[in-house]
């Protein structure tokens, strides 16, 4: 089989990792692969990738003469027979997509990472509500998210419309999509989750080598990370914790602001690592922790539990519920009100901390259970169904 992975660009990013782990694994078993991106953006992640798979940039994130013909080129040159869109919500790539592949016998999946119902945008005003009170700021914010809704809604519609396959990371997201977007009878929706991204080969669970430590991994924002939370949480417990500490993983622009957060809350094992490869924290660590309030899939978690890490995670997307079975692989801390409650948080935490029988429990049945559904070789089979249904 021939596929073209469709991508914004290649830069370092969920998506862009996803998409990597998935051209190796195709390109290793027997496919040609090819990337094709709107536009060049540093750093890149280019060094991850087969050196048979083909990376191309281009003129730019629009719709225009110049990238339609640069990607018909090589849907003709290439023989590709199957485009997958990385991006299934902006209209723009599946726009150009549409009218590359005219009169071409090419089958195209648009794939969804996000809850359907919530993005970034929708949030940003969400946020900025909760915030005033003023009458007439809270009227024109009302009108701008639902004019968000309608045009993400509408540009949804477009994408699953001009797509042979719409696919989204949870079962739990199907009623999301088909309320968010009023398609009644979706019949060429599915579901398929993501893999595992980093290699687990010849790790054994040794839950004596575990150390007393509490990680969050990931992009370091407050729109839809919320780490400001795990630092409020750590504030109740760290003087009643003296032996456990928490690390924080990853970077971004809330960073220094959470620096500072630290230092007045007069925090002493809070520590910043910055952007690192998480393998080495994922085997030491006991306890993974996400306060995200939004995400699509939220694969740092299936990453952790396939190194034993035990997750304690915020409730606030239905993905969640899929992977972590409460008390059994993990923790899930329901919303209070549907809302974060700090105080809850904290007594999840606190449960796993003092029990430490449960949480060795828990830590082998996450890792049996991320291995299980999650691994590469499963997600690969579940792809290589699609593409032989398609050659029949």
């Amino acid at each position: 089989m021939n596929i073209l992975f469709l991508l914004k660009s290649f830069e370092i990013g969920g998506v862009e990792v996803v998409t990597s782990i998935l051209a190796n694994k195709f390109v290793s078993e027997g496919h040609q692969v090819i990337l094709w991106a709107f536009y060049e953006k540093n750093p890149s992640l280019e060094n991850r990738l087969d050196k048979r798979i083909e990376l191309v940039y281009n003129k730019g994130f629009s719709f225009c003469k110049e990238n339609v013909e640069s990607l018909r080129s090589i849907l003709i040159r290439k023989n590709i027979q199957v485009v997958i869109n990385q991006w299934g919500l902006p209209y723009i790539p599946a726009k150009v997509l549409d009218k590359a592949r005219k009169g071409l016998a090419i089958k195209t999946i648009a794939v969804y990472h996000n809850s359907p119902d919530s993005n970034a945008r929708i949030k940003e005003v969400e946020i900025a509500l909760s915030q005033t009170t003023n009458h007439l700021k809270r009227w024109m914010l009302q009108c701008k998210k639902f004019a968000f809704k309608q045009i993400t809604s509408q540009s949804m519609r477009y994408v699953y419309n001009h797509s042979d396959l719409y696919m989204v990371l949870s079962p739990s997201f199907i009623d999301k999509f088909k309320d968010f977007t009023g398609i009644k009878h979706p019949n060429h929706l599915i579901v398929q989750t993501n893999p595992i991204t980093i290699d687990t080969t010849g790790f054994q669970l040794d839950l004596t080598r575990k150390q007393k430590e509490i990680i969050y991994v990931g992009r370091i924002d407050y729109n839809q990370k919320r780490v400001s939370r795990i630092i409020e949480t750590w504030s109740l417990l760290e003087n009643k914790y003296p032996d456990w500490s928490v690390k924080i993983i990853g970077d971004g622009q809330e960073r220094k602001q959470l620096e500072e957060m630290c230092k007045s809350l007069k925090l002493k094992r809070v520590s910043f690592e910055g952007f690192q490869s998480p393998i080495e924290y994922y085997k030491k660590a006991s306890i993974l922790i996400l306060t995200s309030e939004y995400e699509g899939f939220g694969l740092v978690i299936v990453e952790g539990m396939s190194f034993g890490v035990v997750p304690v995670v915020y409730g606030s997307y239905s993905a969640v519920y899929d992977i972590i079975k409460h008390k059994e692989n993990g923790m899930i801390v329901q919303p209070q009100n549907g809302k974060f409650e700090v105080n809850e948080m904290a007594k999840q935490l606190t449960f796993v901390i003092e029990n430490e029988s449960k949480r060795n429990e828990m830590a082998q049945n996450a890792m049996l259970t991320s291995k299980r559904d999650y691994s590469l070789e499963n997600i690969y089979r579940s792809w290589k169904e699609v593409f032989d249904e398609w050659m029949q």
